[in-house]
């Protein structure tokens, strides 16, 4: 399913446009005022909304669907044969490393990365994780990457939460969440397994132990060796830090931040069925648009 996000709200809105002015001219038909429609400067308003709502829903298609991913193990060989361009488009699912110590967000939601802080200075997760695709995984070193999107709320994980006001949270709360097995479509720098990629694996665990150390909540007692998610949530921890890095990595690749005015992107959520109904708002406001284009330019000219 895909996920409509707070950044692409206002793009649906302008795209849904001349729709709504179409349902307005019924309306106003029905209720006797079918001079409304006859009007040429209706139309030719009609025709100038049509025409933004056109162009926005195109724009935000090609957009969504401009960057074709490529499999893990390709991106893999290519690396290893030196013949792969220094940024790559991923796209799999979201997987928590393995032995990962739980993330709880401020908001006490059980995710893999989260952006909150809309009252007060913005607090972006650092923590690696897997993405994972039908040929392979690799690491995912967030830090400094443009995230958009927002993960989807799984029935496990609305289990998980304590109390009975998930609904209610998830409607008031100002986090942007990535929970495990949401979709993702990463755009960076993809290191093969190497010593290299070890090293920047080394690097993001010293980032994660500072950036966490200052972080760490809890409401009492000292910290406990939590085994799971569910553990961690139902002993009330606000924020689960991460253990001090041990020094090795994974022999995994790794996509992270690459050189300066490079692109690094995390985007969230499945773009199929998003860029599609994008794709038919662009279709629907070109043929609004050709039909009260031609309507106004009849009015003036009769």
């Amino acid at each position: 399913m895909s996920v409509l996000t707070h950044e692409s709200r206002w793009r649906l809105l302008i795209g849904a446009a001349p729709l709504i002015g179409v349902a307005f001219f019924i309306w106003a038909a029905a209720q006797g005022e079918a001079d409304v429609a006859r009007s040429a400067t209706a139309r030719a308003i009609l025709a100038a909304v049509a025409a933004l709502g056109t162009a926005v829903a195109w724009w935000t298609a090609r957009q969504l669907r401009m960057t074709p991913a490529m499999p893990v193990s390709k991106a893999g060989a290519l690396a290893q044969s030196g013949r792969l361009a220094e940024v790559v488009a991923l796209h799999g699912q979201a997987r928590a490393l393995p032995d990962a110590v739980p993330l709880v967000s401020p908001d006490g939601e059980l995710c893999l990365w989260f952006s909150a802080g809309d009252d007060g200075p913005r607090r972006d997760s650092v923590r690696p994780f897997l993405l994972v695709d039908d040929s392979g995984e690799c690491i995912v070193l967030p830090a400094g990457a443009d995230v958009s999107g927002q993960g989807t709320v799984s029935p496990a994980a609305a289990r998980s939460r304590l109390g009975d006001e998930a609904s209610a949270h998830d409607a008031d709360s100002t986090e942007r969440l990535l929970r495990n097995g949401d979709h993702v479509h990463v755009v960076g720098h993809f290191v093969a397994a190497s010593p290299e990629a070890l090293v920047l694996q080394a690097q993001a665990a010293s980032l994660v132990a500072r950036s966490e150390a200052s972080q760490a909540q809890w409401r009492g007692g000292d910290p406990q060796p939590f085994r799971d998610l569910r553990s961690a949530a139902l002993a009330g921890a606000a924020f689960v830090a991460a253990p001090p890095p041990s020094g090795q990595g994974l022999l995994l690749p790794v996509i992270a931040a690459p050189r300066a005015g490079q692109a690094f992107s995390i985007r969230i959520g499945s773009d199929d069925g998003e860029g599609g109904l994008y794709g038919a708002l662009a279709v629907v406001d070109s043929l609004v648009l050709l039909v009260s284009s031609s309507l106004a330019a009849w009015s003036m000219l009769a």
